[in-house]
């Protein structure tokens, strides 16, 4: 057989490998000699905002976004509050206050984003309603989100993790552990429900299984839904990309809920979320590992789109040592890759990044919000320098 016959039975053979994998799962990128090398990058710290001044005094810190200004917008749940800094880090104004009048908030309101319209919309669970605010905080209106699956015991209203707006249509996510659930929801008006579509993905491996032998399982799969894991971004070509904080994986769509593209983050550790449920005499309790009993952090913390319609994900290593930056073209195809240590959080001081709470906007800043066992929760702001 000669050369030219071997190469072009491997190449149909690698063509039928990757339509089979498209198929029946995602695709796991396969290039042995080509492997994308990690380029170093550094990380120069600009201010840090969260201490015992008034203004900074955040509680239950949950959420935050980012302006094309650089003003910061501070979900700052347990106050019932948003605080809005410059992008200099001095404090501008706060808007918001706990009630469930027009424009208030409850003491566990999830995410703060701003998106194609301009304004900033609030996810508040507890009051089942989102409310939308303008930049300069004067609140416009609130969907009453109206949308309810079923457990294997009873009826839940579903915990919305994020959204974004695409061609005047609303995409919301959520996560229920139910083999059958769909992560994406489709609103006209953010009044109600109007379609669900996408893939279920098990954040750890044969965790439906698991939680269903544990003694209240329904009391997890609602952690779990409360959780924020899932990330939803609009990109170009009326195109949808969601991934959650574990496992690494994207899956890209279209606007009616077709998959384009879906691939797993082609890295060299586990992306899994890892986890034991120990059951005690004061009920069952979650431990992550590798460190025990602390609080999880997702591998991917972000995905978003910059001005060169790239996709940008940043995510850790399940050590938490590491820290990395994948940059992906509009066909996901994997273009750099970026490696740092770990300096926004230390694990071993009971710091964590908080689940899907980081953002590297077009300016090369990088912001992220770090809970800590020992001190007030922090928003963060560093400079990125690629090198």
């Amino acid at each position: 057989m000669s050369t030219k016959t071997i190469q072009c039975v491997f190449f149909i053979v690698l063509v039928i490998l990757c339509g089979y994998a498209l198929a029946e799962g995602p695709l796991i990128p396969f290039s042995p000699n080509t492997k994308i090398l990690e380029k170093p990058i550094r990380a120069e710290l600009v201010f840090k905002l969260g201490s015992n001044k008034p203004n900074e005094d955040f509680y239950k810190l949950r959420s935050f976004t980012v302006d094309k200004n650089g003003q910061i917008y501070i979900l700052d749940t347990g106050n019932s509050r948003i605080q809005c800094f410059s992008k200099e880090g001095k404090f501008l104004f706060s808007f918001g206050r706990q009630g469930q009048g027009p424009g208030e908030l409850s003491n566990n309101a999830c995410k703060i984003k701003i998106l194609s319209d301009g304004n900033i919309y609030v996810i508040d669970n507890s009051q089942r309603r989102i409310n939308v605010y303008n930049l300069e905080g004067k609140f416009l209106f609130a969907g009453k989100i109206k949308f309810e699956f079923s457990a294997d015991t009873a009826s839940f209203s579903a915990y919305f993790n994020d959204i974004v707006l695409l061609n005047n249509t609303y995409y919301l996510s959520s996560f229920y552990l139910k083999e059958n659930h769909k992560p994406i929801h489709i609103s006209r008006t953010l009044g109600k429900v109007d379609s669900s579509f996408g893939i279920f993905v098990e954040p750890a491996v044969n965790q439906l299984k698991r939680i269903s032998k544990l003694p209240h399982p329904d009391w997890w799969r609602m952690w779990y839904a409360n959780s924020g894991i899932t990330k939803l971004v609009a990109a170009n070509k009326n195109e949808i990309i969601f991934s959650q904080a574990y496992p690494y994986r994207l899956i890209k769509y279209d606007a009616k809920g077709q998959v384009l593209k879906d691939i797993m983050g082609d890295v060299e550790f586990d992306t899994y979320h890892h986890v034991k449920y120990v059951s005690g005499k004061i009920g069952t309790s979650m431990r992550t590992y590798p460190y025990p009993g602390s609080t999880p952090t997702g591998i991917v913390l972000d995905v978003s789109i910059n001005r060169d319609d790239q996709l940008v994900v940043p995510y850790l290593n399940q050590d938490q040592d590491f820290f990395y930056i994948d940059i992906y073209d509009s066909d996901l195809n994997l273009i750099s890759r970026y490696k740092m240590k770990n300096i926004i959080s230390d694990v071993k001081k009971g710091e964590h990044i908080s689940i899907g709470d980081v953002m590297i906007d077009n300016d090369n800043n990088l912001y992220a919000a770090v809970i800590s066992e020992e001190s007030y929760p922090q928003i963060v702001k560093y400079k990125l320098i690629f090198e």
